[in-house]
């Protein structure tokens, strides 16, 4: 940002005011690529990632972290290179076995909450045909999961497409301890093998209801490949009905990332997650380097003659 002044005064003003203007990224409330090589990215709303569930952070070259533990597994052959940095949260599905899950707790309750993330499609992913073919992708909740709340659950699922290929889904649950509806708005996301390896950015945006008794509350979902410059919609229903509990909380808490495969890999799978970003604003720019809650922004740049 350029401004152009006459008075030096007027210059140290204005270099005063934006410095102590509220801060450019006030709305990210989390950022964690896993460079800590722990679990314990926090805010000041009490952040907290839960036990790993068949996850780890890895490096390009060992599992450094699963549960407090640093420990060293088989040789592997994926690529664990993470997306930034040298860290990455792996996602490992055994052959055969359908979990690999990561739960989080945002710590405050939002009405409107924005994530981000980069995940890596693994090298050998081919999505079994088997039914029921849904696999679990992300899920957030406010009070508790899907019919053990009086809250709603919004869910993503990645869904057989044959010959290895999955499309994406979402669906939810209104609320009132019910299940989640049909699966809606199916898209084609992931083909094989030009896809294996790949890169992608996931945007996913949930607003509550503004009343119990309205229909107007909004699930969307968008992705780009680490190729693409701009994100593609995949995801807008802005008639969900998801109120906000009567005895709270006032909005969504929680969620997990990946969970339960329902057609079960018949090879040892392995996702890689890197660059988790929680926002209350959108995060459709697309940026990798939005500042943390709390964080000033950079001075103004002054021509002063």
């Amino acid at each position: 940002m350029k401004i152009k002044v006459h008075n030096v005064a007027t210059a140290a003003g204005v270099a005063l005011a934006m410095l102590f203007a509220t801060p450019t990224h006030s709305e990210i409330l989390l950022q964690d690529s896993f460079e800590s090589g722990n679990m314990s990215a926090t805010n000041s709303e009490g952040f907290r990632w839960s036990r790993n569930n068949r996850t780890s952070i890895v490096t390009e070259e060992a599992a450094v972290y699963n549960n407090g533990e640093i420990y060293n597994p088989p040789p592997h052959s994926p690529d664990w290179t993470a997306k930034h940095g040298d860290h990455s949260l792996r996602f490992r599905y055994p052959a055969g076995q359908p979990m690999s899950e990561q739960r989080f707790s945002l710590g405050g309750s939002y009405k409107e909450i924005w994530f981000r993330y980069w995940i890596r499609v693994p090298d050998n992913y081919n999505h079994p045909s088997s039914s029921p073919s849904n696999n679990k992708f992300f899920a957030v909740w406010m009070d508790e999961y899907s019919s053990k709340g009086d809250g709603p659950t919004a869910f993503w699922n990645l869904i057989s497409a044959g010959s290895g290929d999955s499309t994406i889904a979402y669906s939810y649950s209104e609320g009132s301890y019910s299940v989640a509806g049909p699966q809606s708005q199916l898209k084609q996301f992931i083909s094989v093998p030009e896809d294996r390896g790949r890169w992608m950015q996931v945007v996913i945006h949930v607003r509550a209801s503004t009343r119990s008794d309205r229909s107007d509350g909004v699930i969307e979902l968008w992705r780009r490949w680490e190729n693409e410059s701009k994100f593609t919609k995949y995801h807008e229903d802005t008639s969900a009905r998801l109120p906000i509990p009567g005895g709270g909380p006032q909005g969504w808490s929680a969620g997990y990332i990946m969970g339960w495969a329902n057609a079960a890999y018949r090879e040892d799978t392995e996702w890689l997650l890197d660059q988790f970003t929680v926002s209350t604003t959108s995060l459709l720019d697309g940026g990798e380097s939005a500042a943390p809650e709390g964080a000033l922004p950079n001075p103004p740049e002054l021509n002063v003659n």
